[in-house]
């Protein structure tokens, strides 16, 4: 597990993990760019760029976690791996896998590894408009866009490279293992990169005879969940590192236009697509741990927690985390190292760089637990706090509370009131809470979304069902077609 230090030190939240890539700077800067032809600037070579998506693909399955569908799984595979075979880069070790995630969100990464979440599958009406998506991310990966912006940032951080290789000491200092892994989602595709991946999607639907109109309907769903979201958490993140430049819609349209490409030949398969969702989850998973006020509650492994009223909070694959509301200090609930709550307090405290003040040993509810103080110093400045380990079944837990040094003392008691509150979950209810999942229906006539929602009730508003289904503002379901229904009990 990283150390606290190193966390502070490169300025990211806890298990923002990192890839480590050698950046070889004997490369020539200039390269051609294999989708297009084009020469752009890369310093990175084809196995450094593969050997760094094998790496970050371990953090991302480990952080975010592979949805458990392995039919869904291997449906998702083998569209992209024909994406892959028509693209100019069909040698890549392309991987395609559905992410476990709410979120709309479709992304990749160098070397051929390409994610959906289950999110945006839930958002999608028909297997051109997956592939489309996966297509534009193929896109991404064959025109070298994250080779591209990464090799920008080293440029700029090694002086455009020139002092690096003629000053030795220069060369020494700056010719380091540079920090990728999950920061390569951080990155953010220009406009001229979003245009590109949407015209290389285009060419690889239409080569696996996938009707290319259908990435124009991505494009509209996205804009629609934007706006239904007012701004708020709701928005897709796909939009988050890939800007929107203008009306993507209509550009898609006209460059279809011009293809002359035959699209009465070209399928959509709706039916087979949504036969894929029947079951999915949708939302949030309650199983796997959720906040009611500031009370954590985790049905799976049957624990509660409180947490201090008016922290911000939130539920993460690998740790419960909760910042003050002066971003100032932290509680960080996660794993430990070590198979009891002492061996797990001498790992975490005798790392470098941290100062321990002796540990204690007590209980917690009737759980064994062990209790230490520290203080370090970080480039951000000193911190101190307390690590508490808790043998709970057969998992240790650690709760690490830490702050700033001047500010520790003001949060010390409330992260110990919060540690203290550790304890097993016997709520029935909550025990018992179940995620919602689509529903795949099909639709008897012709009805409004506000009929079909009457008709299929929903634990979501007939305004997100309009959008999961691909349904205009005063558009209907037609007779016979498949549609979406949301089942089950939202949480209150």
């Amino acid at each position: 597990m990283e150390s606290i230090l190193r966390r502070f030190r490169h300025g990211a939240l806890p298990f923002i993990l990192s890839t480590f890539l050698l950046l070889d700077l004997s490369f020539n800067g200039c390269s051609t760019n294999p989708a297009t032809g084009k020469s752009h600037l890369n310093l990175i070579g084809e196995q450094q760029e593969i050997a760094m998506g094998q790496q970050a693909d371990k953090d991302i399955v480990a952080s975010m976690g592979l949805y458990p569908d392995e039919g869904l799984q291997k449906y998702v595979a083998s569209l992209g791996k024909k994406l892959a075979s028509v693209s100019e880069r069909p040698n890549l070790p392309w991987k395609y896998q559905v992410i476990d995630d709410p979120v709309v969100n479709a992304f990749a990464l160098p070397g051929g590894f390409v994610y959906v979440t289950r999110g945006i599958l839930a958002h999608l009406n028909n297997e051109a408009e997956l592939v489309g998506v996966l297509g534009h991310e193929t896109g991404h990966v064959t025109a070298e866009h994250s080779v591209n912006q990464i090799s920008t940032q080293q440029l700029m951080q090694l002086g455009l490279g020139v002092g690096a290789m003629l000053e030795p000491e220069l060369a020494a200092k700056y010719g380091q293992l540079a920090s990728f892994g999950l920061q390569l989602l951080t990155l953010k595709f220009s406009r001229d990169d979003e245009e590109q991946a949407d015209l290389l999607g285009l060419r690889y639907m239409q080569k696996v005879n996938q009707d290319p109109r259908q990435l124009a309907n991505v494009m509209e769903m996205l804009q629609r969940v934007t706006k239904s979201s007012g701004g708020g958490g709701g928005v897709p993140e796909w939009l988050a590192t890939h800007p929107d430049p203008g009306n993507r819609r209509q550009s898609i349209e006209q460059e279809i236009a011009k293809g002359g490409v035959d699209l009465s030949k070209m399928t959509v398969n709706r039916d087979q697509y949504l036969s894929q969702l029947d079951g999915m989850i949708f939302g949030e998973n309650p199983r796997e741990g959720y906040f009611k006020g500031s009370t954590f509650l985790h049905p799976d492994m049957k624990f509660r927690m409180e947490f201090p009223s008016g922290w911000q909070t939130q539920n993460q694959k690998q740790a419960v985390l909760a910042v003050s509301s002066n971003q100032d200090a932290m509680i960080q609930f996660t794993g430990a190292e070590g198979n009891s709550p002492q061996e797990a307090a001498t790992k975490f405290l005798s790392q470098e760089g941290l100062t321990s003040q002796g540990t204690r040993a007590h209980s917690i509810h009737g759980f064994s637990a062990v209790t230490g103080q520290f203080t370090a110093q970080t480039e951000q400045g000193n911190l101190a706090g307390q690590a508490t380990f808790i043998g709970f079944e057969k998992t240790v837990f650690m709760i690490l509370g830490y702050g700033t040094q001047q500010s520790w003392s003001g949060y010390a008691s409330a992260v110990a009131s919060s540690v203290g509150s550790f304890d097993r979950l016997t709520d029935p209810a909550a025990l018992a809470v179940q995620p919602l999942r689509v529903k795949i229906v099909k639709v008897p006539r012709a009805m409004t979304i506000e009929q079909f929602a009457k008709e299929f009730p929903s634990a979501v508003p007939p305004e997100t069902l309009a959008i999961i289904n691909g349904v205009e503002k005063g558009g209907s379901l037609s007779a016979g077609q498949k549609g979406k229904q949301v089942v089950g009990q939202k949480l209150q």
